[in-house]
């Protein structure tokens, strides 16, 4: 893992953490773990494998490649409701129809300043 994404992956982690209310040591002992090591995690001195990763984002409710996302990209369940609606609209739509959609938003962020 390059230094960039152990960097996004370990503020994720203590994010997620903080967010679920958990303890590092509630952490470790769900992934069968030491404190230590989740302590590594979150501070960026350790890398680890993917299967942790999975056991991490299970824990979270969360799909692993979330816990790869910088701190930019919203969470899902933080979106207003009507956007999810919409999103969940859409998800099924041609690559095609996404791609127009997003261009005409992208329009509209630069002509109208949304």
């Amino acid at each position: 893992m390059n230094d960039e994404l152990r960097v996004i992956v370990s503020a994720n982690i203590k994010r997620y953490r903080k967010k679920m209310r958990m303890t590092q040591s509630q952490l470790a002992e769900q992934i069968g773990k030491t404190v230590e090591m989740v302590c590594q995690l979150e501070n960026n001195i350790a890398s680890t494998k993917l299967s942790t990763l999975e056991a991490i984002a299970h824990v979270f409710g969360i799909e692993p490649y979330q816990l790869l996302l910088p701190r930019e990209y919203p969470d899902f369940e933080t979106l207003p409701p009507e956007l999810t609606d919409l999103m969940l609209e859409i998800q099924d739509q041609p690559k095609e129809f996404l791609e127009s959609l997003t261009n005409l938003l992208r329009y509209c962020k630069i002509h109208h300043s949304i």
